[in-house]
């Protein structure tokens, strides 16, 4: 293996007196591309450096010749970079304390179950309070502190729903402290978990970012699309990792893999034997009349312990006694729930009245609060305070200990707390305060922390900060406050999507707006302009997330409300952001209509700039579709319109130039826009624009990977902040294609991987048929598995018929391939050759000769 020396390279350059301006222009490259050797990024992981193209040959003479560098000190023996052993032992990370039950019995079977070394999903499935949590704990405690042989994680979305902060904590644990930026943190989770070690990571609570299947939701289907891509590939398989989630509802993002790659551990009640000896442990008398008592509320778990714990304490344990409860008022639909609320309720009342607010006040805060809090609400005295006024935080803290004892809250952290679920719901309807009225109070203190008119904050604790007073602000009734929060000092999607590439906690935080997490049922508090910008932002951000379909969802809503409301200019936006979408998904005819209407509409309201972008999207249509005359048509149609092309507008001119074979022409048209764009802090255009200049700099008679790489670098910066799900795609084309044009056939197979996966799950049709060429492409060069490459590319191409370029690659690629069979090679052939005509494809040559190799 070789290894270029960049470390002698920026010693000579230091002892020449030279900077890297300075240097690259002495060796004839740009200074991005220096800087790509002085820093050692051209030396690969597994092959090293390697010289196969005529611009590496040429440049490496020049390094020599310039500064005065013998090529035998340049291009060194090295040895493979591998990567450094796992630690002796991985003590295990704690994230969030999992609460434990006070007392745990039975449950052998599933915990068997669990601490079998099974890879893939382990989804421990029940209704609200069966004991998921309460086993896993038992589970994870099992495991002891370690040293373990691999790590251990341990999340809770009870506790904390923000993903981006799951992957930030879980990536730097399994990565052993590593620093990775936002947008590559999901993909360097998974290699973390694939590297070798049996690692194990636990996801508690995963329903809170779950559909319901209520409210226009798919029932079972995980909200956000990195985790949902996580647990999608430790189901296909991570290595020796396997994940432990707890749930209310099934995953149903897995259910291809049930039985294989997902285990599904459905817990039900506890039998009489197993409930009575709970019943025991809480203090209750031994006797025959406590199975009976198991039964009456079907062995649930937390309704036997809520009955242990208050006989226990408030009835002397006598188990007779606490038959009395009266468990059968049809307050609920769910029976479990039901009979639990009797059992709160007769709770309640036997509680101190300190005791019983201090309870209802936790309730209101999902995610648990901490002493401080709450004793904030005890010194706002009046309704608020309720029986705690006067307390003070080291009062409160031991009625909160007690309040453990007794199970009916938990400890989070060292002074944070938590309620169940089923207890919260209870407790809250026990408040005699307005709940806005509590969270005032914290909106008030979080209002101190921050200076409201600073727009635009960058940090994340900032970040944080305004999230958590927005949220405040919004449960304290003042709806309009909270949607301002969103659109001036977080600066909506502008500045948190555009510009921060915070797509996570921009979709988190417009989803609080609207009822049951449902975009059409945005709050009536705000006046229709606001909701229809809320709903517009949330497809913007699920867009850039990889949720086509919720993006698609959320244009037409917004569509549908611009209609209504007479805003066709509005409407025209909402046709167009559809339509893109759509193409992203592989609907070509439908985006073709959906531009047509949006062009339609902007020009009936003599707005010109929104034809021109419709026109120009128009265009990258009929380019997909083969109609390149009309595309061109379109193009100009544009123009004539008084636009110059800016953006995405002239990005899609690029591409259908570049696909044309018109290089200069698709170089300058991106190379005008790349000041505007920086200039603007479009960082995630600027990001697409790169993709295609790596695409450029491959294009040609003389391939320059070196320069591609050098804007893969640029356009990965956007991404590793980010993981712009689209501009993701496009790096891993590109990074497979650089491959391939160096022969690094292993890397190239890596990133096809990485991209076809991506791809498909994220229903990025046109890229999944790309992904697939690309595959052959490669197995072509390799000479091998080419038979079943082939027929997966036509497959996926023949899929999507009406994406001309991608099926004309597909039937030229499997022509190639079959060309010892003679009859499928001609047949794919002659077709290819037709459809590449009616293309103007750049190599309809090669087509055409591989078709008189086969006798066409």
């Amino acid at each position: 293996m070789l290894r270029f020396n960049h470390e002698l390279l920026a010693r000579v350059r230091t002892e020449l007196n030279l900077t890297q301006e300075a240097a690259a222009a002495a060796v004839g490259v740009d200074v991005r591309t220096y800087r790509r050797y002085e820093s050692g990024a051209v030396n690969e992981a597994a092959e090293g450096f390697v010289v196969r193209n005529a611009s590496r040959r040429r440049l490496l003479g020049a390094m020599c010749r310039e500064l005065g560098i013998a090529e035998r000190e340049l291009v060194v023996a090295g040895r493979p970079m591998v990567q450094e052993a796992a630690p002796a032992g991985w003590r295990p990370g704690h994230a969030h304390t999992l609460p434990r039950a006070r007392h745990f019995v039975g449950r052998e079977e599933a915990l068997a179950l669990l601490r079998e070394r099974s890879r893939g999903v382990v989804a421990v499935v029940a209704i609200g309070g069966a004991g998921k949590t309460a086993l896993v704990e038992r589970f994870v405690a099992g495991l002891g502190e370690g040293p373990l042989a691999g790590g251990l994680f341990v999340w809770s979305f009870y506790d904390d729903t923000r993903v981006e902060a799951f992957f930030a904590a879980a990536t730097r644990y399994f990565t052993g402290g590593a620093e990775v930026p936002a947008g590559g943190r999901p993909q360097a989770l998974q290699e973390a978990l694939a590297s070798g070690p049996p690692h194990v990571l636990v996801l508690d609570g995963l329903e809170v970012l779950q559909g319901s299947g209520l409210d226009g939701s798919t029932y079972g289907r995980i909200g956000d699309g990195a985790l949902r891509r996580l647990l999608m590939s430790a189901a296909r398989g991570l290595g020796a990792a396997r994940v432990v989630v707890t749930t209310r509802f099934e995953p149903t993002d897995l259910q291809a893999w049930d039985g294989a790659g997902l285990t599904t551990l459905r817990l039900g009640g506890l039998s009489p034997a197993e409930g009575s000896t709970l019943l025991e442990r809480w203090g209750l008398t031994a006797g025959a009349s406590l199975g009976p008592l198991v039964e009456r509320v079907g062995g649930h778990a937390l309704s036997v312990a809520m009955l242990g714990s208050y006989a226990g304490t408030f009835l002397d344990g006598d188990g007779e006694r606490a038959q009395a409860i009266a468990l059968e008022p049809a307050a609920r639909d769910d029976v479990q729930a039901r009979r639990l609320l009797a059992v709160l309720a007769a709770y309640a009342r036997a509680l101190a009245p300190e005791e019983r607010d201090l309870v209802a006040r936790l309730a209101l805060f999902p995610a648990g609060a901490d002493v401080e809090l709450l004793a904030r609400l005890a010194a706002a005295g009046g309704a608020v305070a309720g029986a705690l006024a006067g307390l003070d935080a080291a009062k409160i803290g031991p009625i909160l200990a007690r309040l453990e004892r007794l199970g009916l809250v938990a400890r989070a952290a060292p002074r944070r707390y938590t309620a169940h679920p089923f207890v919260a719901e209870y407790f809250r309807s026990l408040l005699a305060a307005p709940p806005a009225a509590i969270h005032e109070v914290e909106r008030e203190h979080l209002i101190a922390r921050l200076d409201v008119h600073r727009p635009g904050p960058h940090a994340d604790e900032r970040l944080d900060t305004y999230e958590a007073l927005l949220l405040h602000t919004l449960r304290a009734g003042r709806t309009g406050d909270a949607a301002s929060i969103y659109f001036r000092s977080l600066g909506g999607f502008s500045h948190l999507g555009l510009q921060l590439g915070a797509m996570s906690r921009g979709a988190r935080i417009v989803r609080e707006f609207a009822e049951g997490g449902d975009p059409a049922r945005m709050t009536t508090q705000l006046e229709a302009g606001r909701r229809a910008r809320l709903v517009y932002d949330w497809g913007l951000y699920a867009g850039a997330l990889g949720d086509l379909a919720q993006a698609s969802r959320c244009y037409r809503i917004h569509g549908t409300w611009m209609r209504e409301a007479g805003n066709l200019e509005g409407l025209t936006t909402s046709l167009r952001a559809l339509a893109y979408t759509e193409r992203l998904a592989g609907a070509l005819s439908e985006a073709l209509q959906l531009c047509e209407a949006a062009a339609e509409v902007a020009i009936r309201v003599e707005a010109p700039g929104d034809a021109a972008r419709a026109l120009a999207l128009k265009a990258r249509v009929l380019h997909d579709l083969g109609r390149v005359e009309a595309a061109d048509a379109c193009f100009a149609e544009a123009r004539a319109l008084g636009d110059r092309p800016f953006a995405r507008r002239s990005f899609w001119a690029a591409e259908h130039a570049l696909g044309l074979g018109r290089v200069a022409a698709a170089r300058a048209e991106i190379e005008a826009n790349l000041a505007g764009l920086h200039e603007l802090g479009w960082a995630g255009h600027r990001a697409h624009a790169e993709t295609i200049l790596g695409a450029l700099a491959l294009a040609g008679d003389e391939p320059d990977p070196d320069r591609a790489s050098d804007h893969l670098m640029h356009a990965r910066t956007w991404t590793t902040a980010t993981g712009e799900v689209e501009v993701v795609l496009r790096c891993h084309a590109l990074e497979a294609q650089i491959c391939l044009a160096e022969r690094r056939f292993a890397d190239a197979e890596r990133a096809l991987r990485s991209g076809l996966v991506l791809a498909e799950t994220c229903g990025f049709g046109l890229f999944a048929v790309d992904f697939n060429n690309l595959a052959l492409t490669r197995a072509l060069a390799v000479g091998s598995g080419v038979k079943e490459t082939a027929a997966q590319a036509l497959s996926a191409a023949q899929a999507r018929p009406s994406y001309a370029w991608g099926l004309a690659e597909a039937l030229h690629l499997a022509g190639v391939a079959a060309l010892e069979t003679g009859t499928e090679a001609r047949a794919w052939l002659a077709q290819a050759a037709t459809l590449r005509a009616a293309l103007q494809h750049p190599q309809l040559a090669a087509t055409q000769a591989a078709l008189a190799r086969a006798g066409g």
